[in-house]
């Protein structure tokens, strides 16, 4: 017997579906950035101009690709370290994938620094690419290019972020709803599913660390009003 084939639309609905739950996640959290025309989410637009710049440029200068692109021949036997860490920079999806995932880096990150604020929408970004290109050295990869994975991945911190912000049976199903989404990828045959779920799972430890260092700076906030009502 063949193997079937998974059409590419039934991808992109499931990405689509991960997306909607994590923009719903993000409706009800706080604004910790805010974001207008007269305050511009500047760490969204470095970031796109970061990925959008030599991703399209690749098209015109396919060399571009060629000096960015994850090749896992290059990096094993060649000492090309960097391009684990550059190879989100340029896309392998031609025009289509390339368009996708640049629209959905723009509306990603925009939404990330609102909920979470500009530096640690920073810190998460070259966090999550950091920690999860790790594997390129560790494990064969198919060559390729992409932001795909670290933008999935900041997406669904901002459920994680609802889970221990807003705890309640909304943020739950939210989430749960984004991790079946990742496992149905995962079932199909698409590695897309490990960013949706990991992502939570940043999101979540990001948000109980804020939670931690935020405590005894209320505490002391809190003690200094009572002392001043004494007084």
């Amino acid at each position: 017997m063949g193997v079937t084939m998974v059409p590419q639309f039934v991808f992109s609905s499931l990405f689509v579906v991960m997306l909607v739950l994590s923009f719903q996640a993000a409706e009800k959290l706080p604004e910790r950035r805010e974001v207008s025309v007269r305050r511009l989410p500047r760490v969204a637009i470095g970031l796109f101009t970061l990925v959008a710049v030599p991703s399209l440029l690749q098209f015109a200068y396919p060399g571009i690709y060629r000096a960015l692109n994850r090749n896992w021949d290059l990096i094993q036997h060649h000492g090309q370290w960097w391009r684990p860490f550059t190879s989100f920079m340029v896309q392998d999806g031609g025009v289509p994938g390339t368009a996708f995932n640049l629209f959905v880096l723009a509306i990603v990150a925009v939404a990330a620094e609102r909920v979470w604020g500009s530096a640690t929408t920073l810190a998460l970004f070259f966090g999550i690419l950091a920690v999860f290109s790790i594997d390129t050295f560790l494990i064969a990869q198919p060559d390729g290019g992409g932001n795909s994975g670290v933008t999935f991945r900041l997406a669904t911190t901002m459920a994680g972020l609802a889970l221990v912000t807003l705890p309640g049976r909304r943020s739950v199903l939210l989430a749960l709803g984004i991790a079946a989404d990742g496992v149905v990828c995962l079932a199909l045959g698409n590695a897309h599913g490990e960013p949706m779920i990991t992502g939570i799972v940043v999101g979540v430890l990001v948000a109980l660390v804020q939670r931690r260092r935020r405590a005894p700076q209320e505490r002391c906030s809190t003690e200094g009003v009572s002392s001043a009502g004494v007084r």
